[in-house]
């Protein structure tokens, strides 16, 4: 007789209690929070550490920049001490004989105003005047120079284009004046701006060692900012003239402060407004304080996030 087969009895299949789903969910919720909060964080240390650098960077361009302007002033290729300025007008770029650089505690007492943009009130500006880089075009030496300085070519070697502004000189004259269209001569220009006050040189013929550069003179101020900032934002500005007009270039964004400082012959730092017209020459060292603060497009940005706003300063010594 067949003895019936014998079956193995299966185990019950059974599932996840209520309390085991809520626990399982609970410890995914942990997990997942911590993972969240790491990220957080390491996004808000990005942003923190990226806000700091744009800050050092733009610090670092504006100081070097003026620093370049600063150190720059006053300068002469043949070390004149006496400059003739033919430049019309009596505004802050004509050359002042012993002070390659002066500074007011309001710009809109600047004259004349850059009026693309406009310098905000409060803000103080500094005026920077000197020869550039020395052109490898020579002057030609004993040729008459009263309605041009003549050239053996044209120097644009170091950008000087018509109605620049010129600086020429030699060991005994130096002259500061706006060059119209040339070739290989530099006429003075008869309508330019901001012109000349006169139509000829009263120069000598021009000897040795004769030499033209650009005339730099440029204007540090803090203004609006230009399209694309959000709205309040301040810039710092260099105005210069170029090509028969007063331009402003922008520097760096998020200007909150500027402070300018200046050393003559006393122990202590003064402003512009301490210092008399015959004192600039006197002045051994600038210092400037800048305060930026980060510049993020709002739509970018959440309710709760700050900008960041660190001051550096910097001590400058004329050469």
């Amino acid at each position: 007789m067949t003895r019936p087969a014998h079956f193995p009895r299966r185990p019950r299949q059974t599932g996840l209690t209520l309390i085991e789903l809520m626990v399982a969910m609970l410890l995914g919720l942990v997990v997942v929070g911590a993972v969240v909060s790491v990220l957080l964080t390491s996004r808000q240390s990005y942003t923190t550490t990226s806000g700091l650098s744009q800050l050092q960077d733009n610090a670092r361009i504006a100081f070097e920049l003026m620093a370049r302007d600063i150190r720059q002033a006053g300068s002469s290729p043949c070390g004149n001490t006496t400059v003739n300025d033919m430049l019309a007008g009596n505004g802050w770029y004509r050359w002042v004989n012993g002070a390659g650089l002066f500074g007011v505690d309001d710009a809109t007492n600047l004259s004349p105003l850059p009026a693309s943009p406009a310098p905000s009130s409060g803000f103080p500006a500094l005026v920077t005047r000197g020869a550039g880089t020395v052109s490898a075009s020579l002057i030609q030496t004993n040729t008459g120079c009263s309605a041009k300085v003549p050239m053996q070519t044209a120097p644009s070697d170091v950008g000087i284009i018509a109605n620049d502004l010129v600086f020429a000189c030699d060991g005994t004259q130096a002259y500061v004046f706006q060059a119209a269209a040339f070739n290989a001569g530099l006429p003075l220009a008869s309508n330019g701006t901001p012109g000349n006050s006169a139509a000829q040189l009263s120069c000598q013929s021009f000897g040795s060692s004769a030499y033209v550069a650009p005339y730099q003179a440029y204007a540090w101020y803090v203004g609006p900012a230009g399209q694309g900032a959000p709205q309040g934002t301040q810039s710092l500005y260099r105005a210069h003239y170029t090509g028969n007009q007063l331009v402003s270039d922008e520097i760096v964004r998020g200007v909150t402060n500027l402070q300018i400082s200046y050393l003559t012959t006393g122990p202590n730092l003064v402003n512009a407004g301490s210092l008399a017209a015959n004192a600039w020459n006197t002045v051994n060292a600038v210092r400037l304080a800048l305060t930026l603060q980060t510049v993020t497009n709002p739509q970018n940005t959440t309710p709760n996030q700050e900008r960041l706003v660190r001051t550096l300063d910097t001590t400058i010594r004329l050469r």
